[in-house]
């Protein structure tokens, strides 16, 4: 009986292999989960910094849009880098004799539009962004209908349309594309491009405008 009891104790506890194989096994779990984690964290970062990159173009279009819809004149001037300088005018919504002129422009070193020396939107680029992250504009430019378009038909079609036609539509092409950088070791750069577009018929360029309004 006291021979049992002495093998018995014996036996109470892990051994040490059995100990290892349980560190290592839970090493393995939590190695795991942590990879989970950071490559969830790591999509949800692209996510928002995409949604972020989305709402700034669709900002920058619909403003634009807006001024161009009614505009009296447009001048459009080549910038460089696939950019151009916007010149709109329009008369003034209080004062309608006077013409006011509104001025875009692609700062691309601090990848931003501006309007009359401002940013459009002083929240972008964000400010909290991490290590490798940045945003570029790849084009921003203001060309007449057919002139800057890939869809042939288009392009053969602007041949037909009259002078004042083609002076008072104009296609807007605003690209953006948010880089990625790899930063640790095993990383690897990421980036996303996308074109924010739209075609305005300048309406007051080819109307009798009176006391600010369009007959």
């Amino acid at each position: 009986m006291k021979l049992l009891e002495r093998r018995c104790g014996r036996e109470d506890g892990w051994t040490f292999i059995e100990a290892t194989l349980s560190v290592v096994i839970m090493a393995i779990m939590v190695l795991g989960l942590t990879i989970v984690l950071m490559a969830f964290r790591e999509q949800l970062d692209r996510s928002w910094a995409v949604r972020v990159m989305d709402q700034y173009g669709n900002d920058v279009m619909e403003e634009l849009t807006h001024d161009l819809r009614n505009a009296t004149d447009v001048t459009v001037r080549p910038s460089g880098s696939n950019t151009s300088r916007i010149d709109i005018k329009y008369l003034d919504p209080i004062r309608h004799t006077i013409l006011l002129t509104s001025r875009y422009r692609a700062d691309l070193r601090n990848s931003r539009i501006e309007k009359d020396g401002r940013a459009l939107d002083p929240q972008f680029p964000p400010r909290d962004m991490g290590r490798g992250e940045s945003y570029e504009i790849v084009q921003f430019t203001l060309t007449p209908y057919g002139t800057d378009t890939p869809n042939l038909l288009e392009r053969q079609d602007s041949f037909r349309r009259n002078e004042k036609f083609l002076n008072a539509s104009w296609d807007i092409r605003f690209k953006l594309r948010y880089n990625r950088l790899a930063i640790e070791e095993g990383e690897n750069n990421w980036s996303v491009e996308k074109e924010y577009f739209n075609r305005v018929y300048v309406r007051n360029m080819n109307l009798v405008v009176q006391n600010g309004i369009t007959e």
